[in-house]
This record gives C-alpha cells, structure tokens and sequence, in this order.
C-alpha cells in the first residue's frame, strides 16, 4: 500500500494529533490517510503468504466440516438401522436440521466483509491488513480475524464521527469545521461510492475514553482513506484531573447530534426533515 500525499488530509491531521479538548484534561488523537490499493514489492510477497495463508485454513476447515458431517451421517444411519429393527420407522427431523445446519456452516463461508471462499473478499481483507500495518508500524496485523471487521453506512459512519468530534469542532474558529473535514474526504475517495468498515482491536484502543478506526474503500479509485481516532486522558495533566473528572469522562456518552441529508454536489450538510 502506498501513501498518498494529500494536503488537505494533512492539514486535518495536524489538528487531530494529540490536540487539547478546550482546558480540560483530555485529548483528541486522530489521523485521516490516504492510499493506494496498487501493491508492490513487499506486499505483493506479504499479500501472497496471507492469501496461501487463508486458503490453508479454509481448506483445513471443510475438511473437518466434512469429517464432521460424515460421522453425523453414519451415526443417522445407525439410529435409522436401530429404529427400524424396533419397528419405529419415523424419520428424525431434528437430525435432518441439525446436519442441513452444519452443512450450511461449511459450504458457506460468510463473513462480514463477505465470502471469504471468493478471491475478492479475501483481498479485500489483506488490503485492509497491509492499510493498518501502513498506519501502525509498530503492530503486525496478520491474524485479525474477519469478524473484527463491520460494514456500515455512511449515513451512521458520518453521525458518529460527528458526534465524537463535535466537542472538538466547538473550539475551532471555523463555524463549518466538520462539514469542511467531511467534504475533504469525499474529494479524496469519493465517498458515495465507497464501501465503509469499522474495526475494533482492544490492543490499540486500550486506556481510550472512545475510538473509532473507519476504512473507506473505493475499488473503482482503488484507494482506501483511513480515518483513526480517539480521545485519552492528557498523561501530562493527569495529576490536575480530580478523580470525579476522570470517572464522568469515561463513562460520559458522545454529544447527540441531529441527523443529516449530505449532499456531496452541493457540499452542504442540513438537517433531514421530520417525518410525522
């Protein structure tokens, strides 16, 4: 994955890095980045083993499956044998769901990035690995799971942000500072037609008073903009934080913001009419 200079992007995280939230003891930590899905040199290689690395476990999985089912139906035709003999020859639905069940569970392999048997999700899921080992080189992303992926739509990526942040925008000069970073984004990855993931991983949002980590994927552009953020307790300013600051904080909910009718052609952001 490669970096992609954006000076927007830039600018919006020059505000987001370890910026105060007004006097009190807590900070923002965020980043907006830009990449390329074009791979090379590395991560061809690193793409390649994760990809021989999937299939390995997939292939594992059915074969057990299969096992699996084949025990079930030989102990089925054993009970079918031991019914008949005591002339109760009444066919068992429960065994019937229970093995179409496991049988469903095998063939599919359905994940929240989609089928993990078909070639596109399972590259989809190392670009989003290559995209946070970019990010985060300090951390190896090798065996996040699939499940700690969600896709989710726009309309709730944008609410949430906009009601972690809103804090935040309330002490910038600019009236429209959150429309203006939304606007941003879209110029870079045009986000109606992205497709958009959360991810959760305890490892790097531990200690954090909230986080969010937001991929923006557009297979047409072939980017993904990478939107990390989250809000901490100042270890600077700890000591001047009362205890009862520290506990309202961290069990304080996001500021609620009302609903949105974005309009990427008219760049304008306004409230969506109630419907009685």
């Amino acid at each position: 994955m490669k970096y992609l200079e954006n000076e927007k992007l830039t600018e919006l995280t020059a505000e987001l890095d370890e910026v105060p939230i007004g006097q009190s003891s807590r900070k923002i930590n965020g980043r907006i980045e830009a990449y390329t899905m074009k791979r090379a040199g590395n991560d061809k290689k690193f793409a390649h083993a994760l990809g021989q690395k999937y299939v390995a476990e997939i292939e594992e999985l059915q074969q057990e499956m299969a096992e699996t089912v084949e025990r079930r139906k030989r102990s089925a035709s054993a009970s079918s044998a031991a019914e008949a003999t005591a002339k109760r020859p009444k066919p068992s639905r429960g065994r019937s769901l229970s093995f179409d069940y496991f049988t469903l569970d095998t063939v599919d392999q359905k994940t929240t990035l989609g089928d993990f048997s078909e070639l596109a999700t399972r590259r989809l899921m190392t670009d989003l690995i290559l995209t946070l080992n970019a990010s985060f080189p300090d951390y190896d992303f090798s065996n996040v799971r699939p499940s700690q992926f969600e896709k989710l739509k726009i309309e709730t990526v944008r609410k949430q942000i906009y009601e972690r942040l809103s804090e935040l925008a309330s002490f910038k000069p600019q009236k429209d500072w959150l429309v203006e970073m939304w606007m941003a984004v879209n110029d870079v990855i045009d986000l109606r037609e992205c497709l958009i993931f959360s991810f959760e991983e305890e490892m790097m949002d531990e200690g954090a008073l909230w986080s969010f980590h937001y991929f923006f994927v557009n297979k047409s552009l072939r980017r993904i903009v990478f939107f990390t953020c989250s809000e901490r307790i100042d270890e600077g300013r700890r000591e001047e934080a009362s205890d009862m600051e520290q506990s309202s904080y961290y069990a304080s909910e996001a500021t609620p913001v009302d609903d949105f009718d974005w309009d990427p052609a008219g760049g304008m952001s306004r409230p969506i009419p109630t419907v009685p």
